[in-house]
């Protein structure tokens, strides 16, 4: 069975872009899927603070996410600061994935922030996870390769041209578009449908 292309828009503050990765790495133990991540910014530079009700809001939602976690992954969740710039991260992400790294830093960068409660915009707490996967980052944490942020700025600029509003947004065969954290039986029909189409 041929791998079937995911692309998958998503940013590592996002909760339910979280969800959205385990529930895709549940269903590839189901079928073969070759997954493109691609940086999308919930609060990039410039944005306007979070104000008191937004923060309000996460506060009271996040018991229940936290049961979500533990009953569906079993997973206990710690989460990072709020309001948080994840451009450094994503340039780490896109550096590691050129360098055949991308899937492991990926998920280090989902469980640095969703599960022990780090801050992924300090260059040192991202230069520790690069570390630990067996990648310098440091020109693309800074941003100095040039490389890394052209690939960010791509991604972002193409989720504009597509007008993703919210993440994650996820195309199967590069066809089929799923917005959210749809159960797992959503992304398996939809990934269905894409290989028949294409044979895979």
């Amino acid at each position: 069975m041929t791998a079937l292309r995911v692309d998958i828009w998503s940013d590592f503050v996002c909760p339910f872009c979280f969800i959205g990765a385990l529930r895709l790495e549940q269903l590839g133990k189901q079928r073969p899927l070759d997954l493109h991540w691609h940086a999308f910014q919930l609060r990039p530079a410039g944005a306007p603070p979070m104000d008191a009700a937004k923060r309000r809001m996460i506060a009271e939602h996040t018991p229940k996410l936290a049961a979500q976690m533990h009953e569906e992954f079993g997973l206990d969740i710690d989460r990072g600061p709020l309001d948080i710039d994840t451009r450094a991260a994503h340039r780490l992400f896109a550096a590691a994935d050129a360098a055949g790294k991308g899937a492991e830093m990926h998920d280090a960068l989902f469980r640095a922030y969703w599960l022990h409660g780090e801050d992924i915009s300090d260059p040192s707490v991202l230069a520790t996870i690069a570390a630990k996967q067996g990648f310098d980052g440091a020109a693309a944490i800074s941003g100095s390769d040039g490389v890394s942020e052209r690939s960010v700025a791509a991604d972002v600029a193409q989720a504009a041209q597509y007008g993703f509003q919210g993440v994650p947004a996820i195309v199967f065969g590069q066809k089929y578009y799923v917005s959210g954290a749809q159960p797992l039986a959503v992304f398996a029909q939809a990934a269905e449908q894409a290989a028949a189409e294409q044979g895979a």
